[in-house]
């Protein structure tokens, strides 16, 4: 039994390390969504130029958009993954606290004895 909980924990961490992002310094960052889009400049020097401004801005938008989604998806998978193998680790050293004071209240029952 806990070889098959040792062998689905594995498959899960390799499915889901492909959608893990990097955490430095405690900035979290996705791995699969590219560049965070640049917010363009808008210029200002007459209307032709602005209306090209507005254009790259309707474009970043729909960028930033994107990368917005791909950024939710992927923290959601890494706090999934996280929280599953957090459960995992607290309930193999639970089961680890229970079997050594089961076995020293057994050792304790027969010295009493």
């Amino acid at each position: 039994m806990k070889y098959i909980a040792a062998i689905l924990s594995g498959l899960i961490l390799i499915q889901a390390s492909g959608h893990a992002g990097s955490l430095v310094n405690g900035h979290w960052t996705p791995a699969h969504c590219g560049a965070e889009p640049e917010p363009p400049v808008i210029n200002t020097t007459n209307i032709e130029n602005f209306n090209r401004s507005v254009d790259a801005i309707n474009a970043w938008q729909d960028r930033a958009l994107e990368y917005h989604t791909c950024m939710v998806k992927e923290a959601n998978a890494d706090n999934e993954l996280i929280t599953h193998t957090a459960n995992q680790a607290q309930a193999r050293l639970q089961a680890e606290i229970n079997r050594v004071n089961a076995e020293a209240d057994k050792v304790r029952s027969e010295l009493n004895k």
